[in-house]
């Protein structure tokens, strides 16, 4: 009996120092911004992550010093290679449901991780978010990425004194977000002879710009279940993003194509087919990677997120009569710095998503546009795409990109009611063309 009674008290001895390891563990591991970075940020389309070399910098430093929707490698890509993975669009890839929820539970019960992004949800129906209001989470992950600032963004000086009105809003998008894409007539491109590689035709010039009527689709998973493929198709032109499919989902988000926005790593991965699938065929192609934020096109062209410049020129070669362009990164960053003045918090030094990206875009093609999903309807989810099963909130609110900045503008941009927010998820933007600014 007084051998027995050692054996068991020699067992919960042992059990209790397990008890301690495990806690001690995750205390040490949990909290970590690699931990963060890899948990928390996914994307939508999206989409451009945090460089393999700064991970590697990131987990062996003590401080802290991406990418439309993987795990990271080590080392820089060679030259007309894209990296092996990415962390982060928001990231390209994302864990299954289960997964992420056993992850979230380390910091945050699950639970609550869903309801504080549905009150953030019904914030941006009304006007009224901020980044404080966003799970302890993806609060983390935004200060881990400001702290990364991987494409050496300045923050300016917030002067603006006042909130602009929408009118004030839409004329300073206009005045400073023009759509542009590479000419070929910069440095390093001119030389290169890229002048008679891209489109002779420019793209705001091309037959039926400015369209009457345009559909922005979103590829969220809260388009699922709605039944607006017929209303998506009625429109002029149709945009969709990256590789989001329609076969298959013809009742919800329409079967018509007119433009697709792809970021380099579609381009990039073998997998997507990106030159022989039916996909990409027959359509206008708008294709973005993320530069410096000096928009130095030399050290771009050394060094894109994923070698988009090789593809292209193959693609070219292949389809010469397709319309296909490539974005100008200062345009992108155009469309950040206004993000930036029109926000009272410094948001992620980040390029905008390509949702966002897509709906100033069609602004400048289109007289009208109607957007679909960007602000998430009743029907909002934690699934990221409607034709993917990967789950979480940074999709819908932001991590990597500075999503809730993105459409907090975009809810005061528009006349929508709150209504057609919660029922609808379908909000109306003028074109450029219909918006009249003083001189």
């Amino acid at each position: 009996m007084k051998l027995w009674g050692n054996l068991k008290l020699l067992l919960l001895i042992m059990l209790v120092w397990i008890l301690v390891l495990f806690i001690v563990f995750f205390q040490t591991t949990s909290d970590s911004p690699l931990e963060i970075a890899r948990t928390s940020i996914r994307s939508v389309p999206a989409q451009h992550s945090i460089k393999p070399s700064t991970i590697s910098q990131w987990t062996h430093s003590t401080s802290s010093n991406h990418t439309n929707s993987t795990q990271a490698s080590s080392g820089w890509p060679v030259k007309g290679k894209g990296r092996s993975g990415d962390v982060g669009d928001e990231t390209k890839a994302v864990e299954s449901s289960e997964t992420l929820r056993k992850t979230v539970k380390i910091s945050e019960d699950w639970e609550e991780y869903v309801s504080n992004g549905r009150k953030v949800v019904h914030g941006l129906w009304v006007g009224l978010v901020s980044s404080n209001m966003l799970s302890e989470r993806l609060q983390k992950a935004k200060k881990a990425y400001t702290d990364i600032n991987q494409y050496k963004v300045v923050y300016a000086k917030q002067e603006q004194s006042k909130q602009l009105q929408r009118q004030e809003l839409l004329c300073q998008l206009k005045q400073q977000a023009q759509v542009r894409t590479l000419d070929g007539a910069e440095e390093p491109f001119a030389i290169l002879g890229w002048k008679q590689l891209v489109p002779s035709q420019p793209l705001l010039k091309l037959h039926g710009i400015p369209y009457k009527t345009c559909a922005v689709v979103s590829s969220a998973g809260a388009i699922q279940k709605s039944s607006l493929g017929k209303e998506i198709d009625s429109h002029d032109a149709v945009l969709r993003f990256n590789s989001a499919p329609t076969e298959g989902y013809e009742n919800d988000v329409g079967k018509k194509t007119t433009i697709r926005i792809i970021n380099s790593k579609v381009m990039w991965e073998p997998e997507q087919n990106f030159k022989t699938s039916s996909l990409f065929k027959n359509i206008t192609l708008v294709a973005w990677d993320p530069s410096p934020y000096s928009s130095d096109l030399h050290q771009w062209y050394k060094n894109p997120d994923f070698d988009l410049f090789t593809v292209y020129k193959d693609y070219r070669t292949l389809a010469p009569e397709q319309p296909f362009y490539i974005l100008h990164p200062r345009f992108v960053w155009n469309l950040w710095n206004m993000l930036q003045a029109n926000t009272n918090e410094n948001i992620q030094p980040n390029p905008p998503s390509s949702g966002f990206i897509g709906i100033v875009l069609m602004m400048g093609l289109c007289k009208q546009i109607d957007v679909y999903e960007f602000i998430p309807s009743k029907r909002h989810t934690t699934l990221c795409h409607y034709y993917t099963k990967d789950r979480d909130m940074a999709c819908t609110l932001g991590a990597f990109h500075p999503l809730l900045f993105e459409k907090l503008l975009v809810r005061r941009m528009v006349k929508t009611s709150y209504s057609d927010f919660s029922d609808k998820g379908k909000v109306t933007l003028p074109g450029f063309s219909k918006i009249t600014c003083p001189p």
